[in-house]
């Protein structure tokens, strides 16, 4: 798959442009015509709705305040896979996983099952010390829901199912398979399955784990780094039975997931998306946190290289804390922890190189050159930066 080129098409951000059947045409016009091989296509967005008509999960006209009025009854995941598909793309599905409410809007399944819902320990700067929050009241936008929940992990593997048996993808890619944040999940529940993993009583909840100095910095707690490992092994046992899932219904069809690519960083995510052969010595892992890595269960990965700087000697001049804060160093990690067992896809978020059209063809150039291609996001970017033919341009120096 080396050199391909993937365009996410996000349904938030597009919802509008591509309610139109001309706009569609375009758009599937100007990406053929970039060079573009493969589309992601959302079918569930981070807020819980899916964008097809679901015996499942509620759509997105469901929304009160009518944003997405002009998709009722109607499927954007279909739509968009007819099209794809007449034009020769390789079509893939995107589920957003774990994020199941708007916070701003206050609506989504997380609102009607509450007992889902994350139990965050944040810090709260006016008392000067950590406090329980529901999902619903932290800091986060969306709102999630706890991934070991069996009645969660249910309801999410169940509409991985229905899109995978109703609809002639080419594959699924996984986003937000993940925790909130390093915050999230501190409910009983999981501090009951924590113990059991451990086979040992917490003495002190949630010190043991996490606490926080007057300034609010994260203090880890003695039982972190095992913590840290139970996350990342909940994550990569709900990859499993998703992967389960989509071959099933076709071994054929591709199962990939998006990560950020700052893997040294990853407890915050709560995932270890290396290979179970690569065994890091970051300073908040285990012995046997490599255990954990489900790099190995993808048929490939995207790895959000989103940094400004292209290269490591840039990312140095502009004094980042590590040079794979740029795109060159985080394809490096992204190569280093997957051990050359599964094709890592670099990604770019076009925002950060607004204004900036020759760094972007840089980075475009640098993703192909490192990995086995370039994942683009988003499409609307490219509408209103009018970058459609800097990407051909990449495409013909390759």
């Amino acid at each position: 798959m080396k050199d391909t080129t993937i365009l996410w098409v996000d349904f938030i951000a597009n919802a509008d442009y591509l309610a139109s059947k001309e706009n569609q045409k375009t758009f599937m016009k100007n990406a053929k015509d970039a060079g573009v091989t493969r589309l992601v296509i959302d079918a569930k967005i981070p807020f819980g709705q899916v964008t097809y008509p679901s015996s499942i999960a509620p759509h997105v006209s469901s929304v009160k305040d009518g944003r997405y009025d002009a998709w009722r009854g109607r499927s954007f995941l279909q739509e968009m896979l007819e099209l794809g598909h007449r034009e020769g793309f390789i079509v893939l599905a995107n589920l957003d996983v774990f994020a199941e409410g708007e916070k701003a809007a206050g609506e989504g399944v997380a609102y009607e099952k509450k007992e889902w819902q994350t139990v965050f320990y944040q810090y709260n700067a006016e008392l000067q010390k950590g406090e329980f929050l529901s999902a619903e009241d932290s800091s986060e936008y969306a709102v999630w829901v706890n991934p070991i929940l069996p009645e969660v992990e249910d309801y999410e593997l169940s509409i991985l199912k229905e899109v995978v048996e109703n609809y002639d993808v080419d594959g699924v890619v996984l986003d937000r398979c993940r925790y909130p944040n390093v915050y999230g999940d501190f409910s009983d529940f999981s501090r009951n399955r924590f113990e059991d993993f451990t086979g040992e009583k917490l003495k002190n909840w949630p010190e043991d784990i996490l606490s926080f100095s007057g300034e609010g910095k994260l203090i880890r707690g003695t039982h972190f780094n095992k913590w840290a490992e139970w996350r990342a092994g909940n994550i990569t046992e709900y990859v499993k039975k998703a992967k389960i899932i989509v071959k099933k219904r076709n071994p054929n069809l591709l199962f990939s997931i998006y990560v950020g690519s700052w893997h040294p960083l990853y407890y915050h995510e709560g995932v270890n998306w290396g290979s179970n052969s690569f065994q890091p010595d970051y300073d908040w892992t285990s012995v046997t946190y490599h255990v954990t890595g489900y790099g190995d269960e993808l048929d490939f990965i995207m790895t959000g290289c989103y940094y400004p700087d292209v290269t490591k000697d840039e990312a140095i001049a502009n004094l980042k804390p590590a040079d794979w804060y740029s795109v060159e160093g985080g394809i490096e990690v992204s190569l280093k922890v997957l051990n050359g067992k599964t094709p890592v896809v670099a990604s770019l978020y076009l925002k950060d190189y607004e204004n900036n059209p020759e760094q972007f063809l840089k980075a475009i150039e640098m993703c192909k050159e490192r990995s086995s291609g370039v994942m683009l996001f988003d499409t609307s970017h490219f509408n209103s930066f009018q970058w459609w033919n800097l990407v051909k341009m990449a495409s013909i120096k390759q």
